[in-house]
């Protein structure tokens, strides 16, 4: 293909294109990505976290917070939240022992 062929091509490919200001490419990439979105969308079946789960990861996660030397009330709230999973795990050991 000579130079003058390859211009009268990307000529015309230019002319059979819309030639469009910035706005109007930002409308059009937002446009097409809410279109993208709903196209993806797929019910997501969370996975079931069991109680003794709950308690080894907040135990680890406990044990971390404390190396980093976080600040007190941090370190309550994870605790807290270790000894809720750990009641909730007991109590569900005991209902199913009744």
């Amino acid at each position: 293909m000579s130079n003058t062929e390859a211009h009268a091509e990307a000529d015309d490919n230019l002319a059979r294109n819309e030639i469009l200001t910035d706005n109007e490419i930002i409308r059009t990439v937002i446009a097409e990505e809410k279109d993208d979105d709903n196209d993806d969308v797929t019910p997501v079946n969370p996975v079931k976290i069991s109680h003794s789960e709950a308690v080894a990861a907040l135990s680890t996660s406990l044990q971390w917070a404390e190396e980093q030397n976080f600040e007190a009330h941090e370190n309550m709230l994870l605790r807290h939240l270790r000894d809720r999973a750990f009641e909730l795990k007991i109590g569900t050991t005991a209902q199913k022992n009744h």
